[in-house]
């Protein structure tokens, strides 16, 4: 049987590919927690390294939200200060038009 030919033709399938690639993933995840495992540290000390990175992993999560949050504050202060200046102005203009209609209509009479 020529492997090349059929190892070809399997992977040039979309479903069989996706299949080849969320297994190599699992075999990547299941190495790196072997390695984890049976690394030459003692199992307090991988734990406390596990535990650590975890730490720093939801500080910097939290930090980003928090930045992000700050961002979207500004921002919501700067369209709600420009929304309040675009009323003010409409206000004036429509105040201005009524003047012009009084003034117009008393003019006329």
């Amino acid at each position: 049987m020529n492997y090349k030919k059929y190892l070809n033709g399997r992977l040039s399938d979309d479903n069989d590919s996706a299949k080849i690639i969320a297994a190599l993933l699992a075999g990547v995840a299941v190495g790196a927690a072997i390695g984890i495992l049976f690394a030459p540290d003692s199992g307090s000390e991988t734990r406390s390294q596990i535990s650590d990175k975890a730490k720093d992993l939801a500080s910097s999560v939290k930090d980003k939200v928090q930045t992000a949050k700050d961002s979207l504050s500004v921002k919501a202060d700067e369209l709600k200060s420009s929304a309040n200046d675009a009323l003010g102005k409409a206000k004036e203009k429509y105040s201005k038009a009524t003047n012009d209609v009084e003034d117009s209509v008393e003019g006329a009479i």
